[in-house]
Formats: structure tokens, sequence, C-alpha cells
């Protein structure tokens, strides 16, 4: 009994048995023997199949590349559409490596070789049947092509054709009647369309055609405007979608400006003439141009002076005195006259001496002005000359009296000697009258401190000694 006690343990309970595992009943436990029968299907699943040459795997959407032989490239074809761009492989081998493949592991091609009696490219596009061929990219040999799909594409080629159109101006607008629509501009001067010799060919000409609705007050600008492509019958080639053209611009930006015009006299500006010439007797053809300009510089424009000037000296009532002149335009200004006939960049300019007539006249009435401080000038020439023209009623009463010349000496003060000096002549008492050519005089020019000479002196120099004046 006290052994019993001591065997005991303190909680007063007997202690578990062990139990020992038997690995020979387990496999009659349903549960495990269901699971491992899964495990090992498929570990047996997967080494059959990686092993296997089972059913094909397709890669889908390769690129096939449409090749040139160099017989195609020398007669400078170009394929332009194709009845498939990508192509589906089937491949078998070892899946751990098929399942991995994709469309850049492969080749596919078509080359473009047509024989010479085909190549009748330039009116039509030229059709052609091409095999399909399939290579590999890499150098793994596990794994085998067995099809493509498609075998075979059609292709549509021709010789490529590359043009430069100038961009015709179709543009319809109006501006109020107080403005003036100027020409518009686009933002191409052409268009350079390539494409299928035979449709290239079609193309005679393109235009920019857009109409503008309302009544023009100020500049408008078309953003987008489709350019039109016309046939060689002149026809609106309304849909070229399937003739494979490229165009270097499919629209342009269009711009119209606009400026406000008035209607401005052209007058002729004249020199040497009489007071009172009758201004009838001078015609500028046109008498008055339309001008259009920014407002701000249209506002200061009252009149238009011709580039030339009419000097009354160089006329004669024995000639046609008829002068053409430049019509000049302040910077920003535009001459819109007759722009139907061209623009009028110059004006005819007449002056009628009809029932003028010619006299001449000898004057002493000369004198001298602006002489040079320390200078003594005495005229040599006494008496002069003159050419005067006028109306009969006046010219025939002229005389010398009637005519002062005036010697300006302002541009002397440094010579001295006997020079020729230029004159200028007014008429007095004949308000329609004037001088015709250019004169002028001799004056002596001496220094008011000079030594005078001796008589010795004068005959060993051959002159006459200069006598101060003051």
């Amino acid at each position: 009994m006290g052994e019993e006690n001591k065997r005991m343990p303190e909680s007063g309970k007997p202690p578990k048995k062990e139990r020992k595992v038997n690995l020979r009943n387990i496999f009659y436990h349903n549960t495990f023997v269901l699971v491992f029968s899964i495990l090992a299907a498929v570990v047996i699943w997967f080494f059959m199949k990686a092993g296997s040459d089972g059913s094909p795997y397709v890669i889908y959407d390769v690129p096939i590349e449409v090749k040139l032989s160099a017989a195609a490239e020398e007669e400078g074809l170009k394929v332009y559409n194709s009845s498939y761009t990508t192509a589906d492989i089937s491949v078998t081998g070892n899946s751990m490596i098929v399942n991995k493949l994709k469309a850049d592991n492969f080749s596919v091609s078509a080359t473009l070789n047509p024989t010479s009696n085909k190549l009748t490219t330039g009116n039509t596009l030229q059709k052609i049947v091409l095999p399909v061929r399939t290579e590999k990219k890499n150098a793994i040999s596990d794994y085998s092509i067995v099809a493509v799909n498609p075998e075979e594409i059609t292709v549509e080629f021709d010789r490529n054709r590359e043009v430069t159109f100038p961009i015709e101006d179709n543009v319809k607008y109006s501006a109020d009647s107080h403005y003036y629509a100027g020409t518009a501009t686009f933002s191409e001067d052409s268009v350079t369309i390539s494409g299928p010799e035979s449709s290239v060919n079609k193309i005679s000409r393109v235009a920019a055609e857009y109409t503008v609705p309302d009544t023009l007050r100020e500049d408008k600008v078309i953003s987008s405007c489709s350019l039109t492509l016309y046939d060689q019958n002149n026809q609106k080639i309304t849909d070229y979608s399937g003739m494979y053209l490229s165009m270097s611009t499919e629209t342009v930006e269009i711009t119209i400006p606009v400026m406000p015009k008035k209607t401005v006299p052209v007058v002729a500006n004249t020199i040497n003439g009489p007071k009172n010439f009758p201004a009838g007797r001078i015609t500028v053809e046109p008498a008055q141009i339309d001008i259009a300009a920014p407002t701000e510089v249209l506002s200061s424009i009252e009149e238009i002076a011709l580039t030339d000037v009419i000097d009354f000296s160089e006329l004669s009532p024995n000639k046609k005195n008829e002068f053409e002149s430049e019509i000049p335009l302040p910077a920003g200004a535009k001459n819109i006259t007759n722009l139907a006939e061209g623009n009028m960049s110059t004006a005819k300019v007449t002056v009628n001496l009809n029932g003028y007539e010619e006299a001449r006249v000898t004057t002493a009435n000369i004198s001298v002005t602006k002489k040079p401080a320390g200078k003594n000038v005495e005229l040599t020439t006494k008496s002069l000359e003159v050419i005067l023209i006028g109306s009969e009623a006046q010219v025939g009463k002229l005389t010398g009296d009637s005519v002062s010349c005036t010697v300006d000496m302002t541009n002397y003060a440094e010579q001295t000697g006997i020079i020729e000096v230029p004159v200028t002549v007014t008429v007095s008492g004949a308000d329609s009258c004037w001088s015709v050519g250019s004169y002028s005089v001799y004056v002596t020019i001496t220094d008011k401190n000079a030594v005078p000479t001796t008589a010795k002196e004068e005959s060993s120099a051959g002159g006459v000694a200069a006598t101060p004046q003051e």
C-alpha cells in the first residue's frame, strides 16, 4: 500500500498511458487517403505534361513584315496595303518553354518580288498574293513551329511618287463698304503629296476653299481649313481614303486682313513757278486714289503728294510737258485703286502751256547778297540775258527792269579770284511769268587786307592787280 501511494502523482490522478503511432494503420484513414491521392495525381500530371508533346500552343498577333526584293526596290515599288498585318503561330514542345513564348520571339515575313510582265504600275494599284514565312528569332530548339495563320497574304503595291502642289486660293468673303479686305494668306504656300503613282497621277491641283458668311469689318482668321483635291477633269476628289495618299499638311490657317479705306486726292508739287499759275493747267492722272490702312495711319492722310517735283524752269511751250511720277504711300497703307486692272503705283502729270509764249530780255539788275566777311566781291558780269515764259498778255510787255538776278555768296567764304556763281532770277509785275533754264555770273573775290601789287610786280606777273573794294 505504501508503494502504491508513492507512485501516485501529486494530483491524485493515475498517469496517462503513451500511444505509439502505427504507420500501417494510417493508410486505413479515409481523409488521409483522399488528400494523398489528389496530391499524387497532380504531381504525376505535372511531370507527364512537362515532358510531353501535346496539343499546339498558339502565339497570337505576330507582326507580318512585307519585304521588297532587290528587283522591287530597283523598280521603286512600295506596298500600300496588306490583307493581314499580323499572324498566329502554332508551336509544340516542352510546355515549360512554349508557355513562355511571345510574339517578339518570331519573325513573320512576306517578300514582294513581282515578275516584270506584271509591272503595269502608274494607272492602278496592283495586287499580288505572297506566301508567309515564319522563323524563330532565338536558338532554342525544344519546340517546333507547326502552323502559321494566314499562310499567304494579298498586298497592293505601286511605284511611289511625290509631287508638290501650290495651294490655290478659293476663299470667298466680302467686306463692309467702308472697309477693304485684302488677299487671304495661308500658313502654308504649298503641299507635298506622296503615295502610289496611280493615285498621285489623278491629282491636278489643290485648293483651300472656305466661304465667310459675315460681312467683314476686322481681320478674320480661319484656324483650320481643309484642303480640297481636284482630279484631271477638274472634279473634286471627295473621298481619297482608299488612295493611300500622304500629305505634308491636310489643313491650313487662313488670315484675311481687313482695314478701313477712304478716297484721297493726288497732287503734284512744283518749284520755280509763277505766283499765279492756273491750277487747272496742271492735271494729275489719277486725280484721286482709294487707300486702305490701319485707322491711326488713315486718319493722318489727307492727300498724296507725288514723289517727283515739277520744276517750271525746265518747261517749254514748244514741247509736251508730261511726266511720270511714283505715288508714295505711308508705311502700312495700301493703294487699292483699280485692283482688277492691277495696282496703280504711278501717276501722269501734264502741264498745259497752250497760249503761253517765250521771250528773251536782257537785265542789268544783278545784286550780290551774303558777301563773305573780310572779302571784296565785284561783279565781273554786268548784264544777263534770260528766257521768260508767260501768258501772251504779260510776257510781251516784260523788259529788263522786270527781271532781277540775285547772287548768293553764302558758300564762297574760302575762295578768291574770278569764279562762276549761279543766280536766282525773279520776275516782277507779271504773276503768270517765270524764267526757264539756269543762269550764272562771274564775280571777282579778293581779301580786303591784301597788299596792292606795284606796277613792276603787275608787269612781271603778267596780270592785273586787284583793287580792294569797300
